[in-house]
C-alpha cells in the first residue's frame, strides 16, 4: 500500500470508517465500513471528470458497441417495473406532465417515452453538446449540452426524473441526487439505475487480491477503472437517498445491458465464462445493476 489517503465518504460524509482495500497502479479503492459504499480515493475535480464525456459515445466510445433500441425498451419497462415495486406504474404518472433525463446522451430514451404516449415537456441534460446536438436535429427534443449542475432547470417541476448509468461517473453523486429531488414535483418519482457493488465477479477479484497480496491486479483494475468514481450497494443507495429525504425507495437488481446486449463483443471462452457467472449472479440476486425508485415526498 501507499500513503494515498481515502478521502471523505459521499454517504457519510466522512472519512472515519474509510478503508483503502486496493492499490492499484494511478489509484486505490476505498470502501467506507459504515455504509458499505466504494470509491475511488484522492480528491475530487467536477471539471476533469465532465472533460471524459464531451465526445459522442454513439460514433467514438462505448455506446458504438449497441443497438440503442433494445436498451431504450428494457429501460422503459424497468421503469415500469420498479415503479410497480415502489407501489405506483408509469401508467398512473400523468403522461402530459414533464419528464427529465439526466445524461439523455442523444434523447432516445425520451424518444422511447413520446412514443409511448408521454406528450408533455420532454427535457434531458447531458455533458456532450455533440450528442445533444444530434438528439435535438433528429428527434427534436429539448436536450441541453451541459452537466446537470449548471442547468438552471425549474424546481419542483418534472413528474419523473431519471439517470441511468450516469451517478457513478460524477464526482459529487450526493450532489446530483438532491438536486435530482428538488427539481421533482411534490409526489413526483425519481428512477435510478447505476452498477452494483454486490456482485459475484466483484467478490472473486477482490477474494484474489487479498489472497495474492495484491499481485494480482488485472481483474480487479477491470472492474475499478478510473472511469467510475462510486460503486453503490443498495444499502448505501438507500441510506443516501433517506438522508436527503426520499420516501417510497424500492430496490432490485438487474442484468447489465454488456451481459444482456454486448456480449457478442468478446471472444467466446470469455462470453461462456461471463455468461456463467452472470446467471449464478442472477440466482443470488446479486445482478451487476441496481435499479432504484423514490418520490418526493408530498
Amino acid at each position: 500500500m501507499t500513503d494515498r489517503v481515502a478521502g471523505p465518504c459521499q454517504v457519510c460524509e466522512s472519512d472515519t470508517h474509510a478503508r483503502i482495500v486496493a492499490d492499484l497502479d494511478d489509484y486505490s479503492v476505498t470502501r467506507c465500513t459504515g455504509c458499505g459504499f466504494v470509491y475511488l480515493s484522492g480528491l475530487r475535480d467536477r471539471e476533469v471528470e465532465h472533460e471524459r464525456y464531451r465526445k459522442d459515445q454513439y460514433t467514438d466510445g462505448y455506446m458504438q458497441h449497441f443497438d440503442v433500441r433494445q436498451i431504450v425498451a428494457e429501460q422503459r419497462e424497468s421503469v415500469d417495473r420498479i415503479l410497480t415495486r415502489a407501489g405506483a406504474s408509469l401508467a398512473e404518472i400523468d403522461h402530459g406532465a414533464p419528464v427529465l433525463d439526466i445524461g439523455c446522451g442523444r434523447g432516445f430514451f425520451l424518444n422511447e417515452m413520446r412514443e409511448h404516449g408521454f406528450t408533455g415537456e420532454l427535457v434531458g441534460v447531458d455533458i456532450s453538446e455533440p450528442m445533444t446536438a444530434w438528439g435535438r436535429e433528429e428527434h427534436g427534443l429539448d436536450l441541453r449540452g451541459l452537466p446537470i449542475e449548471e442547468a438552471n432547470l425549474p424546481v419542483g417541476h418534472f413528474a419523473l426524473v431519471t439517470i441511468f448509468d450516469v451517478l457513478e461517473h460524477v464526482p459529487f453523486p450526493r450532489e446530483v441526487l438532491r438536486q435530482m429531488l428538488g427539481l421533482l414535483r411534490p409526489g413526483g418519482w425519481g428512477i435510478v439505475e447505476v452498477p452494483s457493488e454486490t456482485t459475484l465477479f466483484r467478490v472473486l477479484s477482490r477474494a484474489g487480491y487479498r489472497l495474492t497480496a495484491g499481485r494480482l491486479r488485472r481483474p480487479l483494475a477491470r472492474l475499478y477503472h478510473p472511469t467510475h468514481v462510486s460503486y453503490f450497494t443498495a444499502g448505501s443507495l438507500r441510506c443516501l437517498l433517506e438522508q436527503l429525504g426520499a420516501e417510497r425507495i424500492a430496490m432490485t437488481s438487474k442484468e447489465a445491458h454488456v451481459t444482456r446486449f454486448g456480449i457478442g463483443r468478446y471472444r467466446q471462452p470469455a462470453r461462456t465464462a461471463i455468461r456463467a457467472v452472470s446467471l449464478l449472479d442472477r440466482a443470488l440476486g446479486m445482478e451487476a445493476k441496481l435499479l432504484c425508485a423514490f418520490r418526493r415526498p408530498e
